[in-house]
């Protein structure tokens, strides 16, 4: 017991009380570590970073120095499926080569000869070798040696039967040893002989997709190699090759200090690499204009000022070829948008970059910032203590998106604070150990608290009921009623929400119905609500003869005292259920749907009589429409939490509700056809949380006889 009782005076006196001590030996270790922590998931968090900061600040693409030739699903359409034959990509080459390109690159590889080749022909059709047959392959060698191209080359680390040293094409390191640096590839999936002697250069297509934070199925491709060793022997990627041939330099260039590649390029137009070689793309937004058809081409469909003086990329676009990668920005893009974004990087000499002496400052703001909290934090109270560590994240991330817009330099702002969180964390806890009544406290507030969260969960509760309460039954309000039929459902997406619906009859024979939205959630649009409906009732039974002006004076009321500036879309109408003439009133609200007796289906007519919604214009001159049922006719109201429902990817929207009332039989009862869309809007959300209230409100007339 006695040591027990030292150990523990021991780690409160000395090491808790501020854990000083404790801290300085953690600071110190995270420090020596920091090096490494690229190799840990935290680099997950900084991927993120880095995506979110090129969101905030898309590169420009003002400029257009290079085009893709797309291989897309009109072409595909147009030539049948893919591979064509390469009497075909050879014509599309001599097409693009006629407009006079600066250069061409393929992003494409092409190990094996034509399958419409002479000698596969004739081997599935002997009689064929008397015939003077063509080579696809060799018309195609002579369109690529026919103009500037480049082919494109494969890498791998494992060498198989089919990979095999390439025809090198001039690349020349200054300053070190490119060994120490570069990633190193055993050989390369090649090209056929015949096609990499005709074409003037080959160049990696490689590049590797990082894991996400969120999916780690799918990858986000932020580096491309500008450089790497095939072999032993330094190879270039497409972009700086097809610059090369471009400008035709003698070389790719790649400049070295102390084992780290700093830059790769041709001539005057160079670009800083990650310490491996690799390009840290500053994406900017896809454009689907720098993308030509390949069938348009072939045609003659393309002016010759798009291709002319212009690098030309020809590459896949079409969806079923799977040649997709997903950028920072969060598109999906096909993958020779990469190799595209990479030259026009190239030309406006923009790229991001991590060079040596941003990685010394991080570790020195390390060592600083927890010196300064070892020194400082534990004679702070809680308060601030709490401030600091929601103050630091906010400094750190602007610094980092200072260091990017200004110097397109990636500032590594999650590591630093990830590494940081231990010292604070030890720091706070011998700060929050040292008071025992600041504990005491805090856990009286933290009761607090639960019984607060306990109270407002009760009043929401009741405010639900209450909210019910207003809704009207349709069951006791029509029973005995068999001129019409009417059904309902109202689902708050929280415990109470701003949608409603009303029904009433006016008189022996004129039925009112209404749906609305109020804008926002929650409480305050539950209370909006009640207020517009009450108000609405009101107005229309003081007036029931002027369902026009009626509206006119709710428009008015909701406009005084709302400081809040809420409004409420809405659909009104007054149904003749004798004769079926209805009138009715739209004010920013979806039109309803009209499913005919005959089996028909269409929207109620509102453009020319549509105004703004209640609450939000003044003294704005509502109109009104009218039009006349036909004996078994549906009204379907919906408010926007139908359409807008979601599956987490994309929204239920009009046209699936469309086809939902169509595949309903005309005769259908209202409470079918409401059941049935509830039942089918929650199949497509598969469970996802509703973001919206849904109201649905169905009027059914069939007058006696």
């Amino acid at each position: 017991m006695p040591d027990s009782r030292l150990s523990l005076r021991f780690l409160r006196e000395r090491l808790l009380p501020g854990g000083r001590w404790l801290a300085l030996v953690v600071l110190l270790a995270l420090a020596w570590f920091q090096p490494e922590v690229g190799k840990t998931p935290l680099s997950l968090l900084t991927n993120a970073q880095s995506d979110y900061t090129q969101r905030i600040a898309p590169r420009n693409r003002e400029m257009t120095p290079a085009i893709v030739v797309a291989i897309d699903e009109k072409s595909l359409g147009a030539l049948g499926q893919w591979p064509w034959s390469r009497q075909t990509l050879a014509e599309l080459l001599e097409a693009i080569n006629r407009h006079e390109p600066l250069a061409i690159g393929i992003d494409m590889i092409f190990p094996e000869a034509d399958r419409m080749g002479p000698e596969r022909l004739i081997r599935l059709y002997p009689r064929l070798k008397s015939v003077d047959l063509p080579d696809p392959d060799a018309r195609f060698a002579a369109a690529l040696a026919a103009t500037p191209s480049v082919l494109g080359l494969a890498a791998v680390h494992d060498p198989a039967p089919e990979a095999r040293h390439p025809r090198v094409s001039p690349v020349i390191v200054r300053g070190g040893d490119i060994e120490a640096a570069a990633e190193p590839f055993a050989g390369v999936l090649n090209n056929l002989p015949l096609l990499e002697n005709a074409a003037q250069g080959q160049a990696l297509l490689n590049s590797q997709a990082d894991p996400t934070l969120w999916n780690a199925d799918q990858g986000v491709l932020r580096r491309i190699p500008l450089v790497a060793l095939v072999d032993g022997e330094p190879l270039a990627s497409l972009g700086p090759e097809m610059l090369r041939l471009t400008l035709e330099a003698p070389a790719v260039e790649v400049q070295m200090r102390n084992k780290r590649i700093e830059r790769v390029g041709v001539a005057e137009y160079q670009l800083p690499t990650l310490e491996n070689g690799e390009l840290f793309l500053h994406f900017g937004h896809f454009q689907a204009d720098r993308y030509l058809s390949a069938i348009d081409v072939l045609e003659g469909r393309v002016p010759a000022e798009n291709l002319r003086n212009r690098m030309v990329l020809v590459g896949f676009s079409a969806l079923g070829l799977q040649d997709r990668v997903l950028t920072p920005l969060g598109e999906k893009v096909p993958g020779v948008e990469v190799h595209l974004q990479t030259l026009e990087s190239f030309i406006q000499g923009a790229a991001l970059t991590r060079p040596a002496w941003v990685l010394t400052l991080e570790r020195a703001l390390l060592v600083l910032l927890g010196m300064l909290m070892i020194l400082f934090l534990p004679r702070a109270r809680s308060t601030q203590a709490v401030a600091l560590g929601l103050l630091l994240p906010v400094l750190l991330f602007a610094l980092g998106l200072a260091f990017f817009l200004l110097k397109h330099v990636l500032f590594d702002a999650i590591t630093l604070l990830a590494l940081l969180l231990p010292v604070f964390l030890i720091l706070l806890i011998g700060l929050l150990t040292g008071s025992e009544q600041q504990y005491r406290r805090t856990e009286a507030a933290l009761q607090a608290s639960s019984q607060a969260i306990q109270r407002i969960s009760g009043e929401l509760e009741a405010a639900r009921r209450i909210q019910e309460g207003l809704l009207p039954d349709l069951e006791r309000l029509f029973t005995g009623e068999n001129r019409f039929q009417l059904a309902a459902v109202l689902e708050p997406a929280r415990e109470v929400g701003g949608d409603y619906f009303d029904c009433f009859m006016l008189d022996a024979r004129r039925l009112y119905f209404a749906v609305g939205d109020v804008s926002g959630k929650g409480m305050p649009a539950s209370l909006f609500m009640a207020v517009a409906k009450s108000l609405a009732e009101t107005f229309l039974r003081q007036s029931p003869d002027d369902p026009l002006g009626a509206v006119m004076q709710l428009d008015a009321a909701l406009q005084r005292n709302n400081q809040e500036c809420l409004f409420v879309t809405a659909f009104v109408a007054v149904l003749d259920v004798e004769s079926g003439t209805l009138s009715y009133f739209c004010a920013g609200h979806d039109a309803p749907w009209r499913l005919r007796a005959d089996g028909g289906l269409g929207r109620i007519p509102t453009e020319t009589i549509s105004g703004p919604p209640l609450g939000t214009m003044e003294a704005f001159p509502y109109q009104q429409g009218r039009l006349r049922l036909a004996p078994g006719d549906v009204l379907i109201l919906t408010t926007d939490g139908v359409t807008e429902a979601s599956n987490g990817e994309e929204w239920y929207g009009s046209t699936r509700l469309e086809a939902c009332l169509r595949a309903l039989p005309p005769t259908s009862e209202a409470a079918v056809i409401r059941d049935a869309i509830l039942t089918n809007v929650r199949a497509f959300e598969h469970n996802t949380p509703p973001a919206d209230d849904l109201t649905l409100l169905i009027v059914k007339w069939h007058p006696k006889g």
